[in-house]
């Protein structure tokens, strides 16, 4: 049986981190709808752009610090050293503290730049200052949680950010209807995340309280921790700017209603990540746990099998949404998004078709090799902006898409060369295989539905619904039929699961073995 759910019921983790990552994305969306019904589109505009700030100083500042935190802590409790894991969190904590001060003052000596070189005036200056303290609390917040998930706290972690994440958008909804100004929002925003800080500060620090031992242990060097987190801080920077490349040639090659578009293709195309959240959050402290006890070849047996899982509910979802992409831009951006519907399908078939990257990334920092992170991020960001300087001029946002796609197809084919040299990678190609066969029908099936009933009957949000469930229903009936799980893979789904749950190992069968 499979380490992975060792000691704890991983399963009932990951439907908490499943809860989640989908509460976060939830409160996000009703956050946008809205705030572009309450505010003008350029103020909606600088929301945006508030948000792209804290991200991008967030990569900058918080120096790889959380993977680090979920890799050591992890790595110790493996080892039964907790001296050591408590004083790595005490030093991690220390050191996302002094990045996340150095962070808030780069961003208020910046602010009036900023302010002017993006928005084009000074007069957000003030707005880009009070955003520093929400830059602070994302730090400090992004170091407690790599704690909590390093000591495999993952449920807590899971509601914590489900409470978080909801006062963090809602809490910023209702001081903007409240006030109807920009400063609302963010303090909305500080609210949240510094009641995050706080409740996860308890946690972390009443957690490790008990972590004596006989044994004392200095914890993981403090070398030892830059040397694993400074090249997720250069591939995370380098990541970025590949993750923005083709918005940028797309901002100089066409328009910027072009780009508005695109940039909305963009964003419905990021809401199916949180499907691949809890296998992000999850797999890092597992593995690293399994690499301490010196049972590297499990990496590779539960690599494998995270992949077919993660896969088996990646592809067909994005395949239903690149099958329904002229409908689903309707829905949620009207008419005047509709040239968005091409790219998003694109994108949706090429990150289904690389979903696995998401597990060998893991599995590669479980193992210390967060270097071999720098080719990944030079080749997706190397892919991007030349593809999309030879396709843009010619195919436009087709173009634009295929560029942020072979993002997905180099950052899969170098992590996964490193990984089978690493040899903590596998895949079950025949469950692969099933699993596209399947999603492929359910693609062709509802797609022709859709298309046909578009041309008898006008526009319908009904039809999403329906075109939904007929998707289910055609990829549940195949997955019964050719079988995508084995036997081998239900037992190792089931023993994430305790005996109590008889319910859900029952439900979990009928589904994996119909």
């Amino acid at each position: 049986m499979s380490a992975l759910g060792h000691e704890r019921s991983t399963g009932i983790d990951a439907i908490f981190q499943f809860t989640g990552s989908g509460m976060q994305l939830f409160s996000g969306a009703i956050f946008y709808i809205i705030i572009v019904r309450l505010f003008t589109t350029t103020a909606v505009g600088a929301i945006a752009f508030f948000l792209a700030v804290v991200g991008l100083f967030s990569i900058v500042f918080s120096f790889g610090l959380g993977s680090a935190a979920q890799h050591f802590i992890s790595y110790h409790i493996g080892t039964k050293d907790y001296h050591a894991a408590r004083w790595t969190i005490y030093k991690i904590i220390s050191w996302g503290f002094l990045f996340a001060i150095l962070g808030t003052l780069a961003l208020v000596f910046l602010s009036s730049d900023v302010s002017l070189i993006f928005l084009h005036n000074t007069q957000y200056s003030g707005l880009v200052r009070l955003l520093s303290i929400d830059l602070l609390g994302n730090l400090l917040f992004g170091v407690l949680n790599g704690s909590l998930l390093g000591l495999q706290n993952f449920r807590v972690s899971a509601v914590i950010n489900s409470v978080i994440w909801g006062v963090y958008y809602f809490g910023a909804i209702g001081m903007a209807l409240y006030l109807k100004d920009l400063d609302a929002v963010v303090v909305g925003w500080i609210f949240g995340i510094f009641l995050g800080v706080f409740i996860e500060s308890l946690v972390v620090f009443r957690t490790i309280r008990h972590y004596l031992t006989p044994k004392k242990t200095g914890g993981t060097r403090t070398n030892v921790i830059m040397k694993y987190s400074f090249p997720i801080l250069l591939s995370s920077i380098i990541g970025y700017g590949a993750a923005y490349a083709d918005r940028f040639i797309v901002t100089g090659l066409l328009t910027l209603s072009s780009l508005g578009v695109y940039n909305f293709a963009l964003l419905v195309a990021s809401s199916i990540g949180f499907l691949a959240v809890p296998f992000n959050n999850m797999l890092l402290p597992k593995f690293s746990y399994l690499f301490a006890l010196g049972r590297k070849s499990e990496i590779k047996e539960n690599v494998k099998a995270s992949s077919l899982l993660l896969s088996s509910v990646y592809v067909p979802a994005a395949l239903g949404i690149a099958a329904l992409s002229p409908e689903i831009i309707f829905l949620l951006g009207g008419v005047n998004y509709s040239g968005g519907s091409v790219p998003l399908a694109v994108i949706m078939i090429f990150s289904a078709i690389f979903v696995s990257q998401n597990i060998f990334t893991q599995a590669v920092a479980s193992v210390r090799k967060t270097h071999l992170f720098l080719y990944a991020s030079v080749a997706s960001l190397s892919a991007n902006i030349v593809l999309s300087f030879i396709l843009i001029p010619q195919f436009g946002l087709l173009g634009a898409a295929i560029g942020f796609s072979s993002v997905y197809a180099a950052n899969f084919s170098v992590l996964a060369y490193f990984a089978m040299r690493e040899r903590v990678v596998g895949l079950d190609l025949i469950g692969m295989l099933k699993i596209w066969v399947a999603s492929a029908v359910m693609f062709f099936v509802v797609w022709v539905i859709s298309e046909g009933i578009m041309h008898f009957i006008s526009y319908n949000n009904f039809f999403i619904v329906l075109y939904i469930l007929i998707g289910f229903a055609v990829y549940s009936v195949l997955a019964r039929y050719i079988k995508i799980f084995s036997r081998e893979d239900h037992d190792l789904v089931i023993s994430l699961f305790p005996e109590k749950y008889a319910r859900l190992r029952k439900l979990i069968s009928i589904i994996m073995l119909h």
